[in-house]
């Protein structure tokens, strides 16, 4: 079943299949930078599996996790032709498969299958969700940042991971990512774990999702 706010969701799971189909499949390693931020466009990613982060690179060289990624969304859409240039890296979390796909061809795609009003939505929920990331770096608690970002690892986990609600950051990680001090990001995960949200002991693993939505929701 599509996650909501993908693309697949969009325009449902037969016509995913056939943009996939448009494609040519690749693969990454966990750990992988498959876009650049600055480079140039002119192609696309149709990511069929695995989950992906944006990062955004701060002046100080930091790079702050913008978003999670997973199967059904589109990478590089923004970018749209060779002049536009990549707002962000995409870095691989697990082992992901992709289709690549050149933008005069997903363009194509979009015409003969009437999907121009359903792109337009997936891009104006991808700038409301930056509008509320932005907001949450700016005012929210740091406990409800990093369990909004929890919440998207495990929502957006693959399928046949051997444990999908262990958290892959480190806390090192997660305090560069979320442009937080490292005893910042120490003191949250206490609290959520004494809350239930996390599981006791060294490991990263969510064991109560309501739980966690609700300090996500806080």
């Amino acid at each position: 079943m599509a996650t909501d706010g993908t693309f697949e969701a969009l325009i449902g799971s037969e016509t995913w299949r056939l943009l996939l189909a448009a494609g040519t499949l690749r693969s990454f390693p966990p750990g992988r930078t498959i876009l650049r931020q600055g480079d140039p466009g002119g192609f696309l990613f149709v990511l069929e599996s695995g989950r992906v982060k944006l990062l955004a690179s701060a002046e100080d060289g930091a790079q702050l996790v913008l978003t999670i990624r997973g199967g059904g969304h589109l990478l590089g859409e923004l970018a749209g032709d060779s002049d536009g240039a990549r707002t962000a890296d995409v870095v691989t979390i697990d082992r992901c498969t992709a289709r690549f796909l050149p933008q005069y061809e997903f363009d194509r795609f979009l015409g003969r299958h009437d999907l121009h009003g359903a792109f337009h939505r997936y891009i104006a929920g991808k700038f409301q969700q930056a509008v509320g990331r932005q907001v949450d770096l700016a005012h929210r608690r740091a406990v409800r940042r990093i369990a909004r970002l929890f919440l998207d690892l495990v929502r957006f986990a693959p399928d046949g991971l051997p444990d999908p609600r262990h958290i892959p950051f480190t806390q090192e990680e997660l305090a560069t990512a979320l442009g937080m001090a490292r005893s910042t990001v120490t003191d949250q995960l206490t609290t959520l774990r004494r809350s239930g949200a996390l599981a006791p002991g060294p490991q990263l693993v969510v064991s109560d999702l309501s739980r966690l939505t609700e300090w996500a929701d806080s």
